[in-house]
């Protein structure tokens, strides 16, 4: 007897689309798996100013993604390295003539510390058990130019709002 060869109906292909596509779904909801609402202060010169940073990290790749901060360049993304007591990571600050390093040069901790427009790196750490942020800033020497102090409150996400539009 010959095997009947069968192609794809459109009813199989219809189930294909519809169980991609909620693969896919669930995929873009996972991308990050903890964020890090941060809130402190920034020390330059012996001045003190509020400060603030989110991040978003993600465990698959080691990824963060600065989300929103006054401090650090809005969108820019660094790897992190897990320990069991700290999550850490590096910023560099923008290359000079971009479009990310104008809008950064024009935030409100530059125009409070002129002198930030000199940062180069901004090594970051988070300790896993008590939340708190701490960070140094250093310029293209290395040479310490200020220090980052925060408390994070962590979310994931089942309890971090979601965006609106």
């Amino acid at each position: 007897m010959p095997s009947r060869r069968r192609g794809w109906t459109p009813a199989l292909l219809a189930a294909a689309v519809v169980v991609a596509g909620v693969g896919a779904g669930r995929a873009q909801a996972q991308e990050f798996h903890l964020y890090l609402l941060c809130r402190g202060d920034v020390l330059v010169q012996g001045k003190s100013r509020a400060a603030h940073v989110d991040l978003a990290l993600r465990d698959n790749n080691m990824t963060a993604l600065i989300q929103r901060s006054n401090v650090l360049p809005v969108g820019e993304r660094m790897r992190y390295d897990a320990s069991p007591a700290l999550y850490s990571m590096v910023a560099k600050a923008p290359a000079p003539g971009g479009v990310v390093f104008h809008d950064w040069l024009r935030s409100e901790i530059l125009v409070w510390s002129p002198t930030l427009q000199q940062l180069h790196t901004v090594r970051l750490s988070v300790d896993r058990q008590t939340a708190e942020l701490e960070g140094e800033m250093l310029d293209g020497r290395g040479e310490l130019m200020g220090r980052l102090r925060m408390r994070c409150t962590p979310k994931t996400n089942d309890d971090i709002a979601t965006p609106k539009f």
